[in-house]
């Protein structure tokens, strides 16, 4: 059994089959999710689990590029902007109309559904490759 980290299957799989620049949204339990895309339900019950937790879990072990979400979440949901902007950092979150994310939600490989109310806590990660081969090199 797998003892830290990740430990759902689906979840796990779909992390691991990402190259560069392959995206995976994480989003709230109103979402529609697209047919043909992989759906990965994490929803329980109302907030459980929740958005926040989800994303930390995720980008703990995904190498981030960038990050977009709903423009309408400024206004409308600080707090899971506040969250993936610390997370990724300030420049490398982009920001689209609503009905574009839903739109660009076609093209991932995977959709998290989390248990999450409030409003527009959806983001996309697009998958990178920085800084991962420099690891090991010291020829």
């Amino acid at each position: 059994m797998k003892k830290s980290g990740i430990i759902n299957p689906h979840l796990c799989a779909a992390i691991a089959s990402l190259g560069h620049t392959d995206s995976i949204v994480i989003c709230d339990a109103g979402l529609p999710i697209p047919q043909g895309v992989q759906r990965i339900d994490l929803s329980l019950a109302r907030g459980v689990p929740s958005f926040d937790q989800v994303f930390h879990a995720i980008v703990r072990e995904l190498q981030v590029e960038q990050a977009v979400m709903a423009e309408e979440a400024v206004t409308e949901n600080g707090r899971a902007v506040r969250v993936v902007t610390e997370a990724v950092g300030e420049g490398k979150v982009a920001f689209v109309t609503h009905s574009e994310l839903k739109e660009m939600t076609r093209r991932a490989k995977a959709v998290v559904r989390t248990g999450e109310f409030r409003p527009y806590a959806n983001v996309i990660l697009y998958s990178g490759v920085e800084g991962l081969f420099q690891e090991g090199l010291s020829e």
